[in-house]
């Protein structure tokens, strides 16, 4: 009769096992979802972006032409103005990018599932 029990409760165990295992693995794969279709429009914005930028900086080394009246001057202008731009992001790469995608990496896999 004891030598049953301990079958059952070792049956009732392995179950448990299994069903927690299965709940880990549809957990993991709900959260990769969401962590790869963030990244895909994360990567699709910075396209677009870059696209936006590069027609912003050209019609503005257009415009620093036409005020400096020179080709050489109003392009260097504009080199310089990205350059700027480009010192500032990774000057403030902790605030802009590295602390929200920890923040949201960390949220994703630490949260609690209700």
């Amino acid at each position: 009769m004891e030598g049953q029990n301990y079958k059952q409760l070792f049956d009732n165990i392995k179950e448990h096992a299994k069903l927690e295992l299965e709940y880990s693995k549809l957990t993991l794969a709900e959260k990769l979802s969401i962590l790869l279709s963030r990244a895909i429009v994360v990567t699709i914005l910075i396209i677009f972006g870059a696209g936006v930028m590069l027609l912003l900086l050209w019609a503005f080394a257009k415009w620093m032409i036409a005020v400096t009246g020179s080709l050489w001057v109003g392009a260097v202008i504009a080199i310089a103005a990205v350059a700027l731009l480009a010192l500032l992001v990774y000057g403030y790469r902790k605030q802009l990018i590295i602390n929200p995608v920890t923040r949201f990496v960390t949220k994703l896999l630490l949260t609690p599932e209700e």
